[in-house]
């Protein structure tokens, strides 16, 4: 799930729910993203790099999309 805003919970979320759902089917959450309006709602392959962040949660990504099929 990709979304342009800055958490996919609430700003003031003390047990980030849609955090543990998502990602607890082990589907990927990427927040902060740009031009999402750009893109089919599917049929996208997605890559994205993460930067190394030592003992943090989480960190910023080089993310790349196509709707072609690579």
């Amino acid at each position: 799930m990709g979304l342009d805003t800055p958490s996919m919970d609430y700003g003031q979320s003390k047990d980030f729910k849609t955090h543990q759902l998502l990602l607890g089917m082990n589907k990927p959450g990427f927040e902060n993203v740009a031009n999402l309006d750009k893109l089919p709602s599917k049929g996208i392959y997605v890559v994205a790099l993460p930067m190394k962040v030592g003992r943090g949660s989480g960190g910023p990504l080089r993310i790349i999309a196509t709707t072609s099929n690579l």
